[in-house]
């Protein structure tokens, strides 16, 4: 089988900033071109600006006149234009669609996608005869808003949302959908975030019926620059959102099984879709920077934990940890310097806690502790360990960081909703009451 180069596949006409250049102009760029996200060059170092990053950005009160050199951005995977395509498939993910492709002198040549990659290793009947309902195997959610919801409250749930869309429903009934693009103006416009999203949001809705083939949905995404596509059954009602990482980890999927027949000839292949596989597990589960459990993987594990205490009539316990004034710290030294503070203490916690314990990183500097066979004394008890350990730690040039507790016991016909929102209102008293403490719900009452 013939594997190109990545120079014959790459795309070389590229949107493109300097890391000299400011955010706003980054932005500019982005609307000029009507892209969610563009190359930002320095040297032979290559990033990537994108949606999200403007929204956190946005969300933080970041002066846009900030050059993006003292912007954290995520660093873009190069390769050389005469590597083989099998090279790329290790290094694409959900967080790096792309992959910028250098000249022998380390110069930008162009980026390759993923569905670029796709296209060039995956035969194309598999693309064809594949219907985008079989992605929906396993259940693929989606968040919705009312379109009188604030733009200010959809920008704080956007900000760390692994989704860069959402749904707008009236009763159930989807009337709109607001996409990193429709946010890219809204923020490029500087518009009140007081104002409904249903002023900002996209409508009607383009969707794609479950049973159309992965290779009319690729093309459907290609034609109109889309990221994401609606899907609706044959009745017409949502059935989910799929990106197009979704419909590319499909095809992998059914490439592998052809590549069984084919060992010998496929070694290699098999053995880079096998890690790739992992990879995106560990993507879907962990939290990118403090590499704990994240808020998906914590809801899934909860409903589990939830049942077992149940079965077995045993105790259980939750605490939300909020560290103290953690914007302070980012904006006086830096989101890189806030970021070591997040992993140093989420490590501190994970090793002080019991590996029964499920700890996760809820949002931002917010964290969540599960504890079995704990009751809210218990749980209060530990949650004071961990925040005199804190108390007691020094970070560089940061000094000591602080961190304030809610603590709910969890009873047998709680949801992770109405359990989260118990610790949350103790965390609040915490707060209100000068933070750097620890308090019960039972306090609270």
């Amino acid at each position: 089988m013939f594997f190109p180069t990545l120079g014959v596949i790459a795309t070389t006409d590229v949107v493109s900033v300097t890391i000299h250049q400011t955010i706003q102009e980054a932005l500019s760029a982005m609307h000029l071109h009507d892209h969610r996200r563009i190359v930002v060059i320095n040297q032979s170092v290559h990033y990537i600006i994108t949606t999200q990053d403007m929204i956190a950005l946005k969300v933080s009160g970041v002066d846009f006149n900030t050059p993006l050199s003292q912007v954290t951005l995520k660093q873009m995977p190069v390769l050389n234009k005469e590597s083989n395509v099998l090279n790329a498939l290790n290094l694409t993910d959900e967080m790096d669609e792309s992959i910028c492709i250098s000249n022998e002198d380390g110069t930008l040549y162009g980026v390759v996608t993923n569905s670029d990659i796709v296209a060039s290793v995956d035969p194309q009947v598999i693309l064809e005869s594949l219907q985008i309902g079989t992605v929906f195997d396993k259940k693929y959610g989606f968040k919705s808003f009312a379109p009188d919801t604030s733009m200010a409250h959809v920008l704080d749930y956007m900000k760390d949302s692994p989704s860069d869309c959402v749904i707008i429903q009236d009763n159930n009934t989807p009337v709109g959908i607001l996409t990193s693009k429709d946010v890219l103006h809204f923020i490029g416009d500087d518009a009140c975030h007081s104002l409904n999203v249903s002023t900002v949001m996209s409508t009607p809705i383009e969707t794609l019926e479950s049973t159309a083939s992965i290779s009319d949905a690729l093309t459907f995404l290609r034609m109109r620059n889309y990221k994401r596509i609606v899907v609706v059954n044959e009745s017409g009602h949502i059935m989910g959102i799929v990106t197009q990482q979704d419909l590319i980890s499909r095809t992998y999927l059914r490439w592998s099984q052809l590549v069984h027949e084919h060992m010998n000839q496929f070694e290699e292949l098999t053995q880079i879709l096998q890690q790739k596989n992992k990879h995106l597990t560990e993507l879907a589960t962990k939290d990118a920077l403090t590499d704990i459990h994240n808020r998906h993987m914590f809801s899934e594990l909860f409903s589990k934990e939830l049942a077992i205490s149940k079965r077995q009539k045993s105790k259980l316990s939750l605490a939300m940890i909020d560290l103290d004034y953690f914007k302070r710290i980012n904006d006086a030294y830096g989101h890189n310097i806030g970021d070591h503070v997040l992993k140093n203490f989420a490590k501190m916690v994970h090793s002080s806690v019991r590996e029964a314990d499920l700890f996760a990183r809820w949002g931002g500097e917010e964290f969540v502790l599960l504890l079995r066979d704990a009751s809210c004394d218990e749980a209060f008890c530990v949650a004071e360990k961990i925040r005199m350990l804190l108390e007691a730690k020094r970070f560089d040039e940061v000094g000591q960081v602080t961190c304030s507790i809610g603590v709910a016991e969890v009873n047998p016909d709680d949801t992770l909703h109405s359990a989260i929102g118990r610790a949350d209102e103790a965390l609040y008293v915490a707060k209100n009451e000068g933070r750097n403490r620890t308090v019960s719900c039972r306090i609270k009452e």
